[in-house]
């Protein structure tokens, strides 16, 4: 542990360097020790922590110390001179270093050199190791980058730093030096949290992916998730809603379960949570790690079977007070806005529509515009409005100009340029044995709908005080205040005709424009009409304490997290509303109160024999206790538009009313060892023994072991002469995980309210009969999942990647098992089912350009996951109504498949008499389906599966160009496979409802996209065929433009670091499909994509950001 000697201690060492009173007694009695025995020795007895790097260090147990209560800096003087060595002092920290020799001369004397090492965000990189190349004598830098050391023209100082490239710089006339460090993208010794610890990049033995504070801020994010978007392989980041305060949805590695949910588990501050991390600030994160295979999350037991995503936020840390500024504000627009009728277009597919009606008495009898048929059209006589529309496209010479018809867009009156504002502001420091990090965040987005908008404001702190050498206790605790105004829906009033006018003469509302059952969407907007929010209040704490024991290598730790959130879901929509249709006032008031403990005791011995032998051993106790209540009431008709949804007591008529209360308990037992031999040998074995109040009796408590083995093969001898490979090491791993779906209460069965007629039916009692059957037997859905990975690096840092395989077996679904009659139940819930995931995930890292003044980097990401269903309740029979199919994904398109529109040719008409002779009539104009059996008739049979809504291949890179102050970055997000059902409702209510513009076929427009309108039809036959599109884009996520500012322009703002930038988040989307968005899959209660359709929706949105980050 102690090689550390650039990352732990000096990361966070105090303000300054200087020389500190080391004079305390010590007293030790050592025979031919090693200099490790020695200074192990000094660390039991002081509080001081000693560094070094091993390869100063001799190996002989050559060490003698006799002192009995001598001054610390004499014994080590005694100790460290006979060893050609030497001590610096930062704090309470002894840093070792080679004993300053004589310089080899450059032929021209020697002078003092100063500088400041500062890495490429221009922080200042404390503890860095300059050394004049070629001797012994170097030193390090202070809290604040600066260095003093003596060199000579022409001399090289060799500059490094763990995490980042190390650099050689020529002394020339200039006494001073300012060095730039870049980040290694390599990264081995960096320190990597794995759940229950951490462990150096270089002795990971799972698939564990980070992504750091630098890469989270490198784009202004309002939700952590939205930061995981295409840096991560394997993990899929979905916007299913654009709507403000919406979180993404986010799968690891596809979809295992059918029923439950495949979200994952995430950990903050070592607390597993529930809900997300939507309320969690991006500037406050310090780091978050996916864990993706078996051998990294069965550590979490019964939930990390959809993996688990660690957060760790943001530390004080020692020294000079730090106050950082983070903050954006910008514009946003509609990026794919649905292509709508026209008045004119309407007018026109309104004649159509009712020239092709088969009653005579309303057809429209002539083939182009004429204005006597406009006349008495029932689909323009409707209403005054639309005929004086109609009538405004004739001139006075009776000639049709469609220009001239009047166009509504109900769009245009119901969005707006929204606006996104953020601000994060965030102070840390402390001294020897206190930190602290205050941070405060505030977030507002007025939505694209003038009726949608979202607020939020949180506060952290975090805290950590060494009580002594020995204790240390600290808490990170946040609190957040949310609120998502959800409006009512505009998005929905699509059936609006645009030949229709919202307002009178007057500029009063028409509460029915069109007059066919479609109300104004403009009267929701009136002050008072509706309000929807919803307000979620969290509190997040984590509380620790850490013990050193007596024995060598042994810690203690003891974990109390607490997630505690109420969430009030309000609704009120007065009479005069479209929602209503203009009849009573409703309301309804909801509040779910949630609560969860968990206490987690943890013992640690980590020890390192002859050098040679790593031994980490993790135990854990662990209790959980989560509790959610609930209460809600619906009502009508109330009083006063004043009372909302605060008196429902008030209303004339109550809905619905009911109330819950959900507890349960787990406690569980974990164990886990790592391994190390000569550091290319890596063993990782665990397991985790999980009990649940949610299992019945008996079958409460499972077990979950994983293993993996790694084996570092740049390492071995037989690589030494490949000097281009930095970096090989193989992976493989297996585990058993659980996905705990079982709800509480399920293995009892339940009861529900029957109604018992009395008196030949005059009278009922209620009472209570059982309505879901008892299954004691119920348990976790397990997945059993090998890993086989490839970690590499070449060239010096220049080409770094990882490559991973895995198959993932999940088995014990929960399922719902059909029963015969006499059982008394339709089904029951049993685990019998099972499926199939496998794929590859890529990333690859390079460093294409590295001069002076430029670099260019590139991170690039590939994933790629197939799902399949291996067994049902039934074996391997499929479940045609549940779209379930064997050796198929879990969520499938299964249809018609449309081929065209039957033409008015001799080749399809000679088709179409073979179906009538079938008994089914079709003409040109209908949708021409395959016929997969080819026996001319479309039945059942002739259904197939289409595709499915999740990628097959998903691909990311971004591009980073730096130019002296000016950073730019590119970011781009590819999707390929999936398959969408675009329900925008195309032709429905021909002529009547307003809706999506459409090439439809006509007898002069024989076309192949979609059939000919009929005012006969609520809908065309078979319309859904065509809502199927592919769904494959390329999207700029984001773009950003930035500038830092020199340091010493900077300095006179009493700024460390001033940053301008201008980013262009999801300008532009390229793709063929026609629908709002091709990431917009509607998801389930789960957060499962649906089959079920993404038509209408809110827009996705183009933001424009100028931001600021500001460093004092």
């Amino acid at each position: 542990m102690k090689q550390v000697f650039w990352s732990i201690v000096l990361l966070f060492f105090c303000s300054t360097m200087y020389a500190q009173d080391i004079s305390q007694k010590v007293s030790m009695n050592l025979q031919n020790v090693t200099l490790k025995e020695f200074f192990n020795k000094i660390e039991t007895q002081t509080s001081f922590s000693v560094v070094y790097r091993d390869v100063i260090l001799s190996e002989t147990p050559d060490v003698v110390v006799s002192a009995s209560n001598r001054p610390l800096k004499d014994v080590l003087t005694q100790v460290l001179d006979k060893q050609g060595l030497s001590y610096k002092v930062s704090n309470k920290t002894i840093v070792i270093v080679k004993a300053a020799g004589k310089a080899k001369s450059s032929g021209q004397p020697a002078k003092t050199i100063t500088g400041v090492v500062v890495d490429e965000s221009g922080f200042p990189v404390a503890g860095a190791n300059i050394v004049v190349k070629g001797t012994t004598n170097g030193t390090i830098t202070d809290m604040d980058g600066n260095f003093s050391i003596s060199a000579a023209p022409g001399d090289l100082l060799a500059v490094s730093y763990i995490g980042f490239l190390p650099v050689d710089i020529k002394v020339s006339g200039s006494n001073k030096v300012d060095v730039l460090l870049k980040e290694d993208a390599q990264g081995l010794e960096e320190v990597v949290v794995v759940g229950y610890g951490t462990v150096k990049k270089r002795d990971l033995t799972g698939a564990v992916a980070s992504v750091s504070a630098s890469k989270i801020t490198a784009v202004p994010t309002s939700t952590a998730s939205e930061a995981l978007q295409g840096r991560i392989p394997g993990v899929v980041v979905s916007n299913s809603n654009w709507s403000p305060g919406a979180t993404p949805s986010v799968m690891i590695r596809g979809k295992r379960s059918i029923t439950a949910s495949n979200d994952p588990l995430y950990v903050i501050d070592g607390v597993p949570v529930t809900g997300g991390m939507g309320e969690i600030s991006p500037a406050d994160i310090e780091s978050m790690e996916v864990l993706k295979d078996a051998s990294a999350t069965a550590i979490y037991g019964a939930r990390g079977a959809n993996g688990v995503i660690l957060i760790t936020t943001k530390q004080g840390k020692s020294g000079k007070t730090q106050i950082d500024y983070n903050g954006y504000v910008g514009a946003q627009t509609i990026l794919n806005e649905l292509d709508l009728w026209t008045g004119a277009e309407y007018a026109e597919y309104t004649r159509e529509s009712y020239r092709n009606t088969s009653n005579s008495s309303i057809r429209y009898n002539s083939d182009v515009p004429s204005r006597d048929q406009d006349l008495i059209c029932p689909g323009f006589t409707r209403d005054a409005t639309i005929m004086e529309s109609v009538m405004m496209g004739w001139g006075e010479n009776g000639v049709y100009d469609p220009s001239r018809v009047r166009s509504t867009s109900y769009m245009d009156e119901v969005t707006r340029t929204g606006m996104i504002t953020d601000h994060q502001l965030s102070i840390r420091g402390g001294g020897d044995r206190t930190n602290f990090l205050a941070s405060a965040t505030y977030n507002k987005n007025n939505g694209l709908f003038k009726d949608e908008d979202y607020e939020r404001y949180s506060i952290r702190l975090n805290l950590n005080h060494e009580i002594n050498k020995y204790v240390k206790i600290g808490a990170q605790t946040q609190y957040s205040r949310s609120v998502q105004n959800r409006g009512s829906g505009l998005a929905g009033s699509w059936r609006l005709s645009p030949l229709a006018t919202l307002r009178d003469d007057d500029g009063k509302l028409i509460e029915m424009p069109g007059t066919y059952n479609v109300y104004n969407p403009l009267m929701n907007l009136e002050p008072g009409a509706v309000s929807h929010p919803l307000k979620t209040t969290r509190y997040l704490g984590s509380y620790f304490l850490d013990v050193k024991l007596p024995v060598d290598g042994l810690k203690f730790r003891s974990n109390l997290g607490i997630d505690s959130r109420t969430v009030q879901d309000y609704e009120f929509y007065s009479a005069r509303t479209s929602n209503r249709a203009c009849s009573t006032s409703s309301a309804s008031n909801a509040t779910e109160k949630y609560t969860m403990f968990t206490l987690e005791n943890m013992l640690f011995y980590d020890k390192t024999f002859n050098d040679k032998h790593t031994l980490g051993v993790t135990l854990l106790q662990s209790v959980q206790e989560d509790q959610k209540e609930t209460n809600k009431i619906g009502v009508e008709n109330l009083p006063s538009d004043v009372l909302k949804y605060y008196d429902v007591s008030s209303a004339l008529l109550i809905n619905n009313i009911g109330s819950s209360m959900v507890k349960w308990n787990m406690a569980s037992f974990m164990g886990r060892i790592n391994y190390n031999y000569l550091g290319r040998y890596l063993l990782t074995v665990s397991a985790r023994y999980d009990g649940s109040s949610r299992l019945a009796d008996g079958h409460k408590w499972v077990l979950f072991p994983s293993a993996a083995l790694a084996w570092r093969i740049s390492d071995e001898s037989f690589m030494e002469k490949a000097d281009w490979m930095d970096n090989l090491k193989l992976r493989i791993g297996f585990g058993k995980t659980g996905n705990s779906a079982v709800e509480p209460y399920q293995t009892r069965g339940s009861l529900g309210i029957v109604k018992y007629p009395f008196d030949n039916g005059s009278t009922e009692t209620i009472g209570y009969a059982p309505n879901v059957m008892a299954n004691n037997l119920l348990t976790w859905e397990t997945t059993d999942q090998w890993n086989l990975g490839v970690d590499f690096g070449f060239l010096r840092g220049r080409i770094n990647g990882t490559i991973d395989l895995y198959l993932q077996n999940t088995h014990d679904l929960l399922l719902k098992r059909q029963l015969p009659v006499v059982s008394g139940f339709p089904e029951v819930l049993s685990n019998v089912g099972k499926t199939r995931n496998k794929g590859i995930e890529v990333s690859l890292n390079t460093l294409n350009i590295d001069t002076k003044d430029f670099q260019w980097t590139t991170d690039l990401m590939l994933s790629s996951n197939k799902e399949e269903i291996v067994e049902l309740y039934n074996g391997k029979l499929d479940d045609v109504g549940s779209k379930w199919f064997i050796g198929q994904p879990i969520n499938v398109h299964y249809d018609y498949k449309k081929i065209g529109i039957w033409q008015d040719t001799p080749e399809d008409q000679a088709e179409m008499a073979k179906y009538a002779a079938n008994g089914t009539a079709i003409k040109p104009g209908d949708i021409k389906l395959q016929d997969v059996n080819g026996d001319h008739k479309i039945t059942d049979e002739d259904k197939q599966i289409l595709g499915n809504p999740r990628p097959k291949l998903i691909a990311s890179m971004v591009n980073t160009f730096n130019y002296k102050g000016f950073d730019l970055s590119v970011f781009l997000y590819a999707s390929f496979g999936a398959m969408l059902y675009n329900d925008t409702y195309a032709l429905e209510h021909c002529g009547r409802n307003g809706g999506l513009k459409v090439d439809y076929w006509t007898p002069n427009n024989p076309t192949n996209a979609y059939p000919r309108p009929s005012v006969d039809e609520e809908r065309p036959v078979y319309i859904a065929s065509t809502y199927y599109e592919k769904a494959d884009y390329l999207r700029i996520r984001t773009m950003t433009l930035g500038y830092t500012l020199p340091k010493n322009i900077s300095k006179k703002f009493m700024a460390e670091k001033l940053r301008f930038y201008f980013t262009a988040q999801n300008p532009f989307v390229f793709t063929s499909y026609s629908g709002i968005d091709p990431e917009a899959s509607k998801m389930n209660a789960a957060g499962n994509p649906e089959t079920g359709g993404s038509g209408y929706g809110t827009p996705s949105v183009s933001s424009w950001i100028f931001g600021v980050n500001l460093t004092l």
